[in-house]
């Protein structure tokens, strides 16, 4: 869990290009959490998304 928006967006992009995984920055509260695409549900807030595909 992150309280900085661009602490969260900087582990996203580092964990999508090690993992080789799209991943996903989503709101929880007054944080942000990183999850994987496999992971979504669409109750969830997403915030940014990261796909090293792309």
């Amino acid at each position: 869990m992150f309280n900085d928006i661009w602490i969260a967006r900087k582990n996203a992009m580092g964990l999508a290009r090690t993992l080789m995984v799209a991943t996903m920055v989503i709101a929880v509260g007054t944080g942000y959490a990183v999850i994987t695409a496999e992971d979504h549900d669409s109750s969830l807030t997403i915030v940014n998304e990261y796909d090293p595909f792309a």
